[in-house]
């Protein structure tokens, strides 16, 4: 109800909307990628009058279509604007090695709608990622505990691993 009444308030009421509008010169919005149409109403509404807005997010980041985020909203947004609003892309990525990027690239590719991008990184690594099946979150997690006693066993201390799991 907080966001509904809020947005339903600017809508319908347009000294509110002009108050608000006029009060903030620029809008900035980050994690656009997981706001949902709602959200994207409010900034668009207190954009009103001075149509000063930035927002970053990454369209493959996009993950809280469960909250019902929609990553319409990012892709979208360009087009709101005339002439259209300016997209930076920021490809560089200072964290994985270039066979991860390689890889993400790859699945990013496979979107059906999306901001066209190349990830790269100066950082260059000998090892793969690896692509492994399982038939469940059981079997995941016997697969990610067998590889985790290997590389113990190889000789790599339990303190120096880590396991990334999406929840």
């Amino acid at each position: 109800d907080l966001l509904a009444l809020w947005l339903k308030l600017l809508q319908r009421h347009a000294e509110v909307r002009e108050l608000y509008s006029h009060q903030f010169q620029h809008v900035l919005v980050d994690e656009y990628q997981d706001t949902n149409k709602i959200q994207a109403d409010i900034v668009d509404a207190l954009a009103s009058a001075h149509r000063n807005v930035m927002v970053v997010g990454d369209d493959a980041q996009a993950i809280y279509s469960f909250r019902a985020a929609t990553v319409d909203n990012i892709l979208n947004f360009p087009a709101q604007f005339n002439p259209p609003a300016q997209v930076v892309l920021l490809e560089q990525n200072y964290r994985s090695t270039q066979p991860i990027l390689a890889a993400s690239n790859a699945v990013i590719g496979l979107a059906g709608e999306r901001f066209t991008k190349s990830l790269w990184s100066d950082r260059g690594s000998a090892r793969k990622p690896l692509l492994v099946a399982v038939g469940d979150e059981a079997d995941e997690a016997r697969d990610v505990a067998e590889r985790v006693r290997e590389q113990r066993e190889a000789g790599i201390a339990l303190k120096a691993q880590a396991a990334l799991v999406r929840s």
